[in-house]
């Protein structure tokens, strides 16, 4: 009897020995499938997702560019000074802009060169990167022709022109078009890794088929081999497997208390704050009444929690892309809501105009674009002292664009931090002193509006004071070539 408990035994161990190495060859095979997966899905999500919307951006910031240039020569020829130095400064904005995308655009492509991809891919990355580098020196011509023409005006040079125009446009055409076909190849790259995806799995499937019968054969055996293990190993298994669903109900008590907590934080982060306590201040004072109080301190609130269920659902950056929710809303009904609230708590020194054309409907993140708005006004706020703050708003339905400016009579920016207003962390004055804040505010905007597929930028007035400016579609587009089409029509 022990010789058989004894040949049972080992039986079973060289059974439970070759499951066990299958197991391993499985989960070995798995791992390596899945790392190739990986590799080819980190480049659909990671690089062909921020190549086709960066591809996408300098597509329409090289259209606003033209636009400028346009506008340039136009006011040129109606001697109107003022406004062809702004569109001179909007056109370098936009070059400088575009620049930036094209650089994301390198820096995405090079990384992803060296990531292990197989020959196919990293040839149709190298060929896309070299067309990139193609459409850059035909933009570099492009800009070093229109300042050409700009210098030559400038200079009061304003005869034989007509063949750079001419050439300077057939630049912008030509760029448009290279362009349009670039995305184009992002998209057939995106095909063949998913072909190569598909391809991977197919393998990966076959092989664990050989190995799942394999085990099972196996598997089989050790089922006739623990048929002859006495009734105390019977015990012993049904004691473990109470251990573990005693082990399960307490994991699921942990998650219980999981969901508890994060619902306890989110009614935390609903709760009233500053916005509420001003609120109370003002109606205590007299200075609103207890009705105002009551419609305002419920709006913060409303707003609060709005904020607070984005948080939870859903995550604002991933891998550097933005998530916006998308709506048709009223801007102008936007903008007067919030201006209004700000007028409730306005230094008497300070006053808010309005220059808003009749409210149009737009298809944006409502909250996204009031936090862009609120960052600027309140940009304006903090180094106006005294004087007037003025909001316009203006559409071009035919262009499919929107525009908000602010401007102030504040100190201006200074010229060194102009070329670096948008970047993270500028918290330096014109006299190098530190700015309230964490410098983010202006960075976070540009992001939002470049999302959108729209542009920020900002200059100093001429007299007194800055002036930010943004457009952003008024109809959300989804390619390239739908936004040619709507700037054409």
């Amino acid at each position: 009897m022990e010789n058989r408990k004894t040949s049972t035994s080992l039986r079973i161990g060289i059974s439970v020995s070759m499951i066990i190495m299958m197991l391993g060859l499985a989960l070995f095979l798995n791992a390596f499938t899945t790392y190739t997966i990986t590799n080819q899905m980190n480049v659909l999500s990671d690089l062909n997702m921020p190549v086709g919307q960066g591809i996408t951006r300098a597509y329409a910031i090289q259209q606003m560019q033209e636009h400028s240039f346009e506008d340039t020569i136009t006011y040129q020829k109606l001697s109107s000074q003022k406004n062809y130095e702004i569109s001179k400064i909007q056109f370098e904005s936009y070059n400088n802009e575009w620049n930036y995308e094209v650089k994301k655009i390198h820096d995405l492509s090079d990384t992803f060169l060296n990531y292990g991809l197989n020959d196919d891919t990293t040839k149709d990355l190298t060929i896309m990167s070299t067309n990139m580098n193609e459409i850059e020196s035909i933009h570099l011509q492009y800009t070093q022709r229109a300042n050409q023409i700009f210098d030559a005006y400038d200079n009061g040079q304003t005869n034989d022109l007509s063949s750079i125009v001419t050439a300077v446009k057939a630049q912008h055409n030509q760029i448009s078009l290279k362009t349009i076909m670039l995305n184009d190849e992002v998209q057939k790259l995106t095909d063949s890794l998913n072909a190569g995806v598909e391809e991977s799995k197919q393998k990966s499937f076959t092989l664990q088929m050989i190995i799942i019968v394999s085990t099972g054969i196996m598997s089989l055996a050790l089922g006739y081999f623990l048929n002859l293990i006495n009734k105390d190993l019977v015990h012993e298994v049904i004691k473990k497997t109470r251990s573990l669903q005693k082990a399960n109900k307490k994991l699921e008590r942990m998650n219980v208390l999981k969901d508890d907590f994060i619902n306890i934080a989110s009614h935390e982060l609903k709760s009233p704050l500053h916005p509420i306590y001003g609120f109370v201040e003002l109606a205590r004072n007299g200075d609103i009444g207890s009705e105002e109080a009551f419609a305002g301190i419920s709006k913060q609130a409303r707003q609060l929690e709005e904020v607070a269920n984005r948080i939870l659902d859903m995550s604002r950056i991933d891998n550097g892309i933005l998530h916006l929710s998308y709506e048709k809303f009223n801007l102008n009904d936007s903008l007067t809501e919030i201006i209004s609230s700000y007028r409730l708590n306005l230094d008497k020194k300070i006053k808010i105009e309005t220059r808003l054309e009749k409210g149009i409907d737009i298809e944006a993140d409502r909250v996204r674009i009031g936090q862009v708005i609120r960052n600027l006004i309140n940009n304006a706020l903090k180094f106006t002292e005294k004087g007037k703050i003025t909001v316009t708003m203006q559409h071009n339905i035919q262009k499919n664009f929107v525009e908000v400016t602010i401007s102030d009579c504040g100190s201006g920016i200074h010229p060194d931090i102009l070329p670096n207003l948008f970047n993270k962390f500028i918290t330096k004055g014109p006299k190098t002193e530190s700015w309230n804040g964490n410098g983010l505010g202006l960075y976070l905007s540009r992001e939002i509006i470049n999302a959108h597929g729209g542009h920020i930028f900002a200059y100093n007035n001429k007299d007194v004071g800055a002036t930010f400016k943004f457009t952003i579609p008024i109809m959300r587009h989804l390619n390239a070539k739908e936004l040619h089409q709507k700037i054409m029509n």
